[in-house]
C-alpha cells in the first residue's frame, strides 16, 4: 500500500510538469522566432532592402506606410546593435543600433542611434517592430 502514495503524487505532478515543457517549448520558438527575425531585419537596412525591412513594422489598420523615394539615395555602412533588453514575459524585446550610412549625393558618412522596440503576436505568431522605423 505504501506503493500508491507516491505514484498517486506522480499522477497528479504529472499535468504541471507537462504543462511547463510546453511553456519552455513555447519560450523557445518565440526565442528563435525573435533571432530569425532581428537577422532578417537586420538584413534588409544593410541590403538597402527598405520595402522588405517596412515590412516589419506593425502599422495601424489601413496606415501601412511604403517606405519614402529618398531612402533610394541611402547607403548603410554599418549596423551595430549596441544594448538589448529582453522583458520579463519574453513578449516585448528593446534594443539599440547604431547605422552608418552615406547619400549617394554626399560623400560624408552619417550615423543615427535606432532604438527598436520589438513585441511578439501571439495570434500571428511572429515579432513585429512597433517603434518608429529609422530616419535616415
Amino acid at each position: 500500500m505504501p506503493r500508491s502514495v507516491p505514484l498517486k503524487a506522480l499522477w497528479l505532478l504529472l499535468p504541471a510538469v507537462l504543462l511547463g515543457a510546453c511553456a519552455s517549448l513555447d519560450k523557445n520558438e518565440r526565442l528563435t522566432s525573435l533571432d530569425n527575425t532581428l537577422k532578417n531585419y537586420d538584413r534588409a537596412i544593410r541590403w538597402v532592402q527598405f520595402d522588405a525591412a517596412w515590412a516589419f513594422h506593425k502599422w495601424d489598420e489601413g496606415e501601412r506606410q511604403a517606405p519614402p523615394a529618398s531612402l533610394k539615395n541611402v547607403r548603410v555602412t554599418e549596423y551595430k546593435v549596441v544594448a538589448t533588453h529582453m522583458a520579463v514575459d519574453n513578449l516585448s524585446y528593446t534594443q539599440t543600433v547604431h547605422i552608418a550610412y552615406y547619400l549617394l549625393d554626399s560623400p560624408r558618412e552619417r550615423r543615427l542611434t535606432d532604438r527598436q522596440r520589438w513585441e511578439y503576436d501571439a495570434d500571428a505568431k511572429r515579432w513585429w517592430l512597433v517603434s518608429e522605423m529609422p530616419q535616415f
